[in-house]
């Protein structure tokens, strides 16, 4: 992913200010490779995290054109006795600008070691920058979730009507309340109707283009919502006799076969293992990362400083949180690329040291009435169902 630095002859850094630019570039498009969230980007309105160029961190404001609800005129009236109102939600967003570096030990140990410094920082820098931005695009998922279903040992799901929020539904996980093909499907007919975890109702969620593909000469688009689950969960459903029956039959991802870490389909939507939140890796967070890691990996500004770690979300008993998502569920905002620097000056002259940054903002959709309005979008999340589950 990173051979196209072979093409660039960093050597001539000093003499020609393109080579920087033309490195930010490979570690830019190097970065999305790497990222299991790269299937899901995009700029239309179908994909799953939607993305806009900006090129200063002042504010942006993405905006969301409501759907239609009036009852239109029939027959010989006149379009001005029941005009209909055209609601154009928004939210604001701010980039900011994120970034790290390394430092080398002085050039003459550099090449005692025949190490290029600026060649091998290059891929690190990357890792890094595929590493942060994951983190934030898991955090942001998890953040103040307005809607959820809660895994049960007995019933597949557990009834959440009475309860008055998704902090009082979750907690409700106790041991044995594992990840099943039951709450899955619960997750996906409450976004196909438009259904909060307490009956009342919202708004559908619109799904993700998958793929598209040609039969008879015509082209088809597959769209599906997508199911994220921690390695706990992953496992969990695995173990599910029902699970287990489903997958012996019928299409096994063919359709879907952009996305990776695919572990099966259900009712056409994909699921996919993203893995588990440690120090060393990025993956789905559970209960038991501390607050502190969390908040360190989250852009609070753009979460109207309600920030809910793992921990809000449980009392005694550790759980892990999946995800059914929808287009437009993440919002990233930023610049088209990556920044890359070189510095030969550090420790007069002694040392170099390599750095990137790159300006965004990664938000979850929540988009709010024009004033004077009310729509049920109102803080709500756009795209976004949680799944809770007992990690075990």
């Amino acid at each position: 992913m990173l051979n196209e630095l072979n093409l660039i002859d960093m050597n001539q850094w000093k003499n020609d200010p393109n080579v920087a630019v033309n490195i930010g570039k490979v570690i830019e498009k190097a970065s999305w490779k790497k990222s299991v969230f790269e299937p899901l980007v995009g700029s239309g309105s179908d994909r799953g995290i939607r993305t806009y160029k900006v090129d200063t961190a002042q504010p942006y404001r993405p905006r969301l054109k409501a759907q239609l609800t009036g009852d239109g005129v029939k027959g010989n009236a006149d379009f001005d006795t029941n005009f209909d109102n055209m609601e154009i939600l928004s939210q604001t967003v701010y980039p900011d600008v994120v970034g790290n570096s390394l430092k080398s030990p002085i050039k003459q140990y550099s090449a005692i070691a025949q190490i290029d410094f600026i060649k091998e920082a290059t891929p690190i820098l990357t890792d890094w920058i595929v590493d942060r931005r994951d983190r934030y695009f898991i955090t942001a998922l998890s953040n103040d979730l307005t809607n959820c279903v809660v895994c049960d040992a007995t019933t597949g799901f557990k009834d959440t009507l009475a309860d008055r929020s998704v902090q009082s539904a979750s907690r409700k996980v106790v041991k044995g309340d594992v990840c099943n093909v039951k709450a899955l499907r619960r997750a996906i007919f409450m976004a196909r109707t438009g259904l909060k975890y307490n009956g009342k109702e919202a708004f559908p969620l619109k799904p993700i283009r998958a793929t598209s593909h040609t039969v008879g000469g015509v082209t088809l688009q597959n769209y599906s919502y997508i199911i994220l689950l921690d390695s706990y969960q992953a496992n969990q459903l695995k173990n599910d006799p029902e699970w287990v029956a489903m997958q012996k039959v019928g299409l096994r991802g063919d359709k879907n076969n952009i996305f990776t870490g695919i572990i099966g389909l259900i009712d056409e939507c994909p699921v996919l293992d993203m893995g588990v939140w440690t120090k060393m890796q990025s993956g789905l967070l559970n209960s038991e990362v501390s607050d502190a890691d969390y908040e360190n990996n989250i852009l609070k500004v753009n979460f109207g400083g309600k920030i809910t770690p793992p921990s809000y979300y449980t009392d005694t008993q550790p759980l892990s949180i999946g995800f059914l998502i929808g287009a437009s569920s993440l919002l990233m905002v930023g610049a088209e690329s990556t920044k890359f620097y070189i510095d030969d000056t550090q420790d007069a002259g002694r040392k170099i040291v390599c750095g990137v940054d790159r300006l965004m903002a990664i938000s979850k959709a929540r988009f709010q009435s024009p004033q004077g309005q009310k729509t049920p979008y109102d803080n709500q999340d756009f795209s976004v169902i949680g799944i809770f589950s007992s990690k075990e």
